[in-house]
């Protein structure tokens, strides 16, 4: 059965009809020539396509295959990405006024999802990772410290971390069903863990999570926004779930991002022995021709993530020495790059660099971490009273405020401030050395200003 693709058989059998119908670019026929084999599959609701929203066709045996390779009992495609995923996840699963615990290096998008919800969240400081310094999960005693202060409705967990780095997610596990509490796991870079290689972490899926989110799109051969939304084990309290898919989800979904989500199925239900050693020999050319480069390599616990260091280099400087070779990484930080490489199969092919790297033009910089924020290891927020005034302040004059908006490193997408915290002169520094690179939020951040409360 994993050797269908319902989705992609049924666009390929379109081919060559006539649209009357939208999209307005009618099969590709209005976009230049070397456009069109690709837009001739971006097609809407027609006869014989199914409908997202009301699944009976190919969708739907597209989405019953998806939970038979996840071993779920209900799997759904996402066009919205995890984003939609979180969102729906949580405010399924969430009414106003209940208590979640969460930990604190978790994506924007629960953040967001947690104030649509009006919940009450308890952060929990994450663990740090000693190589890279990298926020990582919680430990098991905090999470059971939180988890006796008061009734908690649910607790999310990010793994692995978008650097690839685990933590003792089964124990976790363990620990909330002793406390009644749903484990709602954000699993965004981990849609390959369902592979039957050793070489992967094993799924939160198999560890016990009650609702699980994969970003298709970031491991797998998905177009960008594809994802899945998986359900373990099928229950009532987590009935509201496809009813917020249905609120949330475009109501015009791309069909090319769902044809991608049915042949990444494919691709990783059918991922063999051969295709793994494959694999792990790409990792190992990666592995030795980046230290050949005089670079420091740090393997995470997933291979599919390399973490990029060298001496007297910032990370920041470091990719630019790599882009300017041809080749660009998924993020910088203060120390070091993040390569996130491709899950290859037999007879593919991807090659690291051979040439030595030239640091010579580099912009150097001191191989030390930006300003590091104390986070207190519990940190209590209330739903944010959407009637708060909010202003703009200067850095300086906003230190002992409280904060009214996330600013966002972006990627990864870990806010270094939550609405509602108490800004203090450590988070200033740190501003300061974000708004010189990508950030979301901080709408004045360029100024010098933040959005505090009256």
């Amino acid at each position: 059965m994993q050797n269908k693709m319902p989705i992609v058989d049924a666009l390929k059998l379109h081919i060559g009809k006539t649209s009357l119908h939208v999209p307005g670019h009618k099969n590709g026929l209005l976009f230049p020539g070397k456009y069109r084999e690709v837009l001739q599959h971006d097609l809407t609701e027609i006869s014989g396509l199914d409908d997202l929203h009301h699944p009976e066709g190919a969708i739907l045996e597209a989405q019953q295959l998806l939970a038979e390779c996840y071993k779920t009992e209900r799997s759904y495609m996402l066009v919205n990405g995890s984003t939609v995923g979180n969102l729906a996840m949580i405010l399924g699963t969430c009414k106003r006024g209940d208590t979640v615990v969460v930990s604190r290096d978790c994506h924007k998008s629960v953040m967001h999802a947690l104030d649509l919800a009006g919940v009450h969240a308890i952060y929990l400081a994450a663990r740090k990772e000693e190589q890279t310094g990298t926020a990582n999960g919680v430990e098991v005693s905090l999470l059971r410290k939180a988890l006796q202060i008061e009734k908690v409705r649910a607790v999310i967990f990010t793994y692995p971390s978008y650097y690839g780095f685990g933590f003792d997610l089964a124990e976790c596990i363990k620990v909330c069903r002793e406390f009644g509490a749903l484990v709602l796991v954000d699993e965004a870079h981990g849609a390959h863990f369902q592979t039957d290689s050793l070489l992967f972490p094993t799924s939160a899926i198999e560890l016990g999570a009650d609702v699980v989110v994969h970003s298709a799109h970031k491991t797998l051969p998905a177009l960008t926004m594809g994802s899945y939304l998986h359900i373990p084990k099928w229950r009532e309290e987590l009935a509201e779930i496809p009813r917020y898919l249905q609120m949330l989800q475009s109501s015009s979904p791309s069909y090319l991002i769902m044809a991608s989500l049915d042949y990444a199925r494919h691709y990783v239900a059918n991922y063999g022995k051969q295709d793994a050693d494959a694999f792990l020999s790409m990792c190992t050319d990666w592995h030795e021709s980046l230290e050949q480069n005089r670079l420091t390599v740090i393997s995470a616990d997933d291979p599919l993530k390399l973490i990029v260091q060298k001496d007297h280099l910032s990370g920041f400087a470091l990719q630019t020495v790599l882009e300017k070779a041809g080749y660009f990484p998924e993020l910088a930080d203060a120390t070091q790059v993040l390569l996130t490489l491709p899950l290859i199969k037999e007879g593919m092919e991807f090659s690291p660099p051979k040439k030595l790297l030239s640091y010579d033009s580099a912009p150097f910089g001191k191989l030390s971490k930006s300003a590091q924020i104390e986070i207190p290891p519990i940190t209590r927020l209330l739903a944010i009273d959407k009637t708060r005034q909010s202003y703009f302040e200067t850095f300086e004059s906003a230190i002992g405020k409280t904060v009214a908006e996330m600013v966002i490193p972006y990627p990864p997408g870990v806010p270094i401030l939550l609405v509602g915290e108490q800004i203090t002169k450590q988070h200033i520094e740190v501003l300061h050395a974000i708004k010189q690179h990508h950030y979301q939020g901080g709408e004045q951040l360029h100024k010098n200003r933040l959005r505090v409360f009256m």
